[in-house]
């Protein structure tokens, strides 16, 4: 095996990779989260928009007043003209798309890691290492390539929970979900 500067340059990318990884799998988390947040707020407005066109049509239709019909007719352009405004966005396919980004992006995350951890054993190859590492570039290259863009609003909630320590654990919260036998401070 050899051991060298070649191993901590590897080493050394596969952590800048990793911390952006780490970055955009969560700004995806966080877009995804707004974008499911529109899409219910639009449902919501459609069932309402909808529920009161019902409503003043039921009542123009049994009582008949005029300004019954003028309300039906208000709403029914709004339910309309909503409907219209929602055509030029799809914030349920967004959602989908940031969701589909953050998994593939957890991957890779979770690819890295292992490669970082086998930087650090003296008994895997450094060769084997640069072929680890040259696909993983790869697979990173790839869901940049095709992963929607994110808002600076995703970006600073995701920043925001990371610099707050989500993605770490301590050993307490780690041996809290191992078995016993497995645990570093055995009870």
């Amino acid at each position: 095996m050899s051991v060298g500067p070649e191993r901590e340059y590897i080493l050394g990318t596969a952590r800048e990779l990793y911390g952006r990884v780490v970055y955009t799998h969560k700004t995806h988390e966080q877009e995804r989260e707004i974008w499911a947040g529109k899409a219910c707020t639009m449902n919501r407005i459609n069932i309402l928009l909808t529920a009161l066109t019902t409503m003043f049509a039921v009542v123009s239709a049994v009582i008949k007043p005029a300004w019954a019909l003028i309300l039906t007719a208000l709403f029914a352009a709004a339910t309309a003209a909503f409907a219209l405004y929602q055509s030029g966005f799809d914030p349920v396919g967004k959602e989908s798309q940031h969701r589909v980004a953050a998994k593939e992006l957890l991957w890779i995350r979770e690819q890295l890691l292992l490669l970082i951890t086998q930087c650090h054993m003296p008994t895997t190859e450094t060769k084997q290492l640069e072929r680890a590492l040259e696909i993983i570039t790869r697979e990173v290259t790839a869901v940049y390539k095709f992963a929607p863009n994110t808002s600076p609003q995703a970006y600073a909630a995701a920043d925001h929970m990371i610099k707050r320590g989500h993605f770490t654990f301590n050993d307490d919260e780690i041996d809290a979900m191992l078995p016993a036998n497995l645990r570093i401070k055995q009870p």
